[in-house]
């Protein structure tokens, strides 16, 4: 099937440039082999080396993936269940006002766990992280005061998710909120389970099986291996660079794994052929089903699954996920059972990769490359009652705490501002709204939904972390 790669490259030149990435990576694979790989820019701030599909960068996030991969290899094997209860593991961990047989593996693979956003792993990268001159250093030193650990281990995060004083979202498996705390505990989970180390079993069991040779939960491996990117962060307009990675130690199947795109491109086909690469089968069979499979279900709109988003688009069921944290933009996924796959890995945080990854998801349908796949728009209309939406909306993932204000405009209109963005709420349908902020194309990532109680929104789900209302 001829594909129009050449469309691809200048979409993603132009995104590049649009976007100030220093460099990026795109590999595009399908039943036929590699369809498009490519290096775009450099990997040092002198412009001297350039990137290539083999350049090591982070993948953050995207290592959730993996993790659940893991999950599903062990429990195919019968050494645990999604359905075991958490404290079968780890019997110190209480959730406030959750009884401890009602927290499954499942809740906290699925982001269902009912933990809110935390700053634990602020507090952990904090700690373990050497910044540079784009922070102020005295912030770091007062935020460091302010913590009461270190979050060096999965114990640490587990008292403070014990002992601290906060209100959980809901009941498990009521409602989703992205929470890294609950893969920090999973690859404790996986480490007892394995009966080894989450690290020596993903090595073992997916990447050397799949000659992922250089993906890596270690930096100093990493830069052993060389063509390894540095980091790069732009902060007003100013480029900044470094060679000192973010470290978490408890969160390392959370955020913090090192690969390629021509590694990730592999991966993500062998998931995409359930569990099968080129012929070879790599997983047990069963594990992508467990994975992504018919537990969740298929809609237009994202669900989370063990480590993946699933979503359907044009009769496409496609699984993806992304990552950000300092020096690392990325974004991965596949087109379920059909063997096509893709990876871009880029090295500046801050931005999402999701148009690219679209646009190449659109030329594998045979679509324009600008084709939304937003599964909400708005359509011009107004809510009926816009102040029930009105509030201060609040998550302690950072400190100080994030906020989401949203009000009524002059024109009676919905208005948010959240960090450094703010704009417009256009209405799509019932509690549903696009965050359009006036910096950034809208894109499905910027879905706001509202959860309703008592005749007002004491909630809202920005992107995929839920934000509790502020109490009046």
């Amino acid at each position: 099937m001829n594909f129009e790669t050449d469309k691809l490259e200048v979409f993603l030149k132009d995104y590049a440039e649009q976007k100030k990435i220093p460099g990026m990576a795109v590999c595009v694979t399908g039943p036929e082999g590699p369809i498009y790989q490519k290096g775009f820019g450099y990997r040092d701030m002198e412009k001297a080396k350039p990137v290539d599909t083999q350049t090591i960068f982070g993948i953050g996030s995207v290592s959730k993936s993996i993790t659940g991969t893991c999950l599903a290899i062990l429990e195919s094997e019968g050494k645990l269940s999604f359905q075991d209860p958490v404290y079968k593991y780890l019997p110190e961990l209480e959730v406030p006002g959750t009884p401890r047989e009602a927290l499954l593996v499942h809740h906290l693979a699925n982001m269902t766990s009912g933990i809110p956003p935390l700053p634990t792993l602020m507090m952990s990268m904090t700690c373990h992280t050497k910044y540079g001159p784009w922070v102020d250093p005295g912030i770091v030193e007062m935020g460091k005061r302010m913590f009461r650990s270190k979050m060096a281990t999965a114990g640490e995060i587990i008292d403070y998710i014990t002992d601290s004083d906060y209100e959980v979202l809901g009941a498990p498996g009521e409602y989703m909120s992205y929470c890294n705390d609950g893969y920090a505990l999973l690859n404790a989970i996986i480490d007892i389970a394995s009966g080894s180390t989450l690290e020596q079993f993903a090595h073992d069991r997916i990447f050397a099986p799949l000659g992922m040779t250089r993906t890596t939960f270690s930096i100093d491996e990493a830069k052993a291996m060389g063509n390894i990117t540095s980091l790069f962060i732009l902060v007003k307009e100013q480029l900044y660079s470094t060679d000192d990675w973010d470290e978490a130690p408890p969160y390392r199947g959370a955020g913090f794994i090192k690969s390629t795109a021509e590694d990730m491109s592999k991966y993500y086909e062998m998931l995409s052929c359930d569990g099968i690469f080129r012929g070879k089968r790599i997983l047990p069979e069963g594990c992508v089903a467990r994975q992504v499979g018919p537990i969740f279900p298929e809609t237009p709109e994202i669900v989370y699954c063990y480590g993946l988003m699933k979503r359907v688009f044009q009769d496409t069921v496609i699984c993806e996920h992304g990552g950000n944290i300092t020096g690392i933009s990325a974004m991965c996924g596949f087109f379920k059972d059909r063997g096509y796959s893709a990876a871009i890995l880029t090295n500046q945080s801050g931005i999402s990769p999701t148009a690219p990854l679209y646009a190449i998801f659109n030329m594998l349908l045979g679509l324009p490359l600008d084709t939304s796949q937003a599964s909400s728009s708005p359509h011009g209309d107004a809510p009926d009652n816009p102040k029930m939406y009105v509030g201060t909306y609040i998550s302690l993932e950072s400190v100080p705490q994030l906020e989401a204000e949203v009000s009524l405009n002059g024109d009676g209109e919905l208005y948010m501002k959240y960090m450094e963005s703010e704009g417009k709420l256009l209405f799509c349908d019932t509690t549903v709204f696009v965050f359009a902020d006036g910096k950034n194309p809208i894109d499905q990532s910027a879905n706001v939904r509202f959860l309703m109680r008592n005749g007002k929104a004491w909630a809202i789900r920005l992107g995929f972390r839920m934000f509790q209302r502020e109490e009046d």
